[in-house]
């Protein structure tokens, strides 16, 4: 059981986890998306709600309506509601005048602009994620990040080698998303040797394709694939260049996160 538990937290499977997990994700998307078809914006109406959010709405609800003293408009089930098509405002005038502490009486001129206003928001959030641009990445402490990277990361890496320069070389986001997850995102990955022992004590090696369950799949030094099933017997040793990487995942806590990100930002 232990070497199963193992296997199951190796990369590729997190991957495989985290596309299911998106797939599912994008099938009911789409089935709202059915439900509750997406409103046109008007970029002058929603200029015009903006400023309305403003003054009356962003104190309580939160600068991008993702709630403070008062809820995320972003999940709330009246503006979800007020999106669908030919309704807009239609639903939200009639609740802020009747729902305290609101007591609003918006024209359906403002009423119209505001859900404009929120319309936007939610589909620009809904597209790119709460952030368009990451924020407070560096609001970490880099003297308690330099002190996590001395004892955790010293033993492959340089502040003044490999990591020199670093903070400089790419934007915050992509700093943070390199260290935590090194052979993804744009550029070459590095491989994972891959050492399959049949049960006659043949031996295959090579890069890993990819490996499941049932099958794991090589590519060796002449670029040729194998796929070998892991039938009883059949022996495989992966040896990742990441690997630590992938062993502090479970270990980090988001302060050690962000001042580690802090700490290698001041590589310039």
């Amino acid at each position: 059981m232990k070497k199963r538990v193992e296997f199951l937290r190796h990369p590729f499977l997190r991957q495989i986890k985290w596309l299911s997990l998106l797939a599912a994700t994008l099938l009911a998307t789409s089935a709202a998306h059915a439900q509750f078809p997406r409103t046109p914006v008007d970029p002058a109406a929603a200029t015009g709600g903006q400023a309305i959010y403003t003054k009356d709405c962003a104190k309580c609800h939160g600068a991008d309506g993702r709630g403070g003293s008062a809820s995320d408009l972003v999940r709330s089930t009246v503006v979800l509601h007020d999106r669908r098509e030919n309704l807009l405002g239609k639903e939200l005038a009639p609740f802020l005048k009747s729902t305290p502490p609101h007591k609003f009486s918006y024209t359906d001129k403002q009423a119209q602009e505001l859900s404009q206003y929120l319309t936007a928001n939610i589909n620009r959030i809904l597209r790119s994620g709460y952030d368009d641009h990451p924020t407070h990445l560096t609001d970490g402490d880099a003297t308690a990040g330099a002190a996590y990277f001395a004892a955790n990361c010293a033993k492959c890496h340089s502040a003044t080698g490999d990591m020199a320069g670093v903070g400089g070389r790419m934007s915050t986001a992509a700093l943070q998303q390199k260290w935590l997850f090194p052979n993804t995102g744009i550029g070459k990955k590095q491989p994972v040797a891959t050492t399959v022992t049949m049960p006659n004590g043949k031996t295959l090696t090579g890069d890993l394709v990819r490996m499941d369950d049932f099958t794991v799949t090589v590519r060796d030094k002449d670029g040729m694939t194998h796929s070998i099933s892991r039938t009883a017997g059949v022996r495989v040793k992966t040896v990742d260049p990441y690997e630590g990487h992938y062993k502090l995942l479970d270990k980090y806590t988001d302060a050690d996160i962000h001042n580690v990100t802090t700490y290698l930002d001041t590589l310039k």
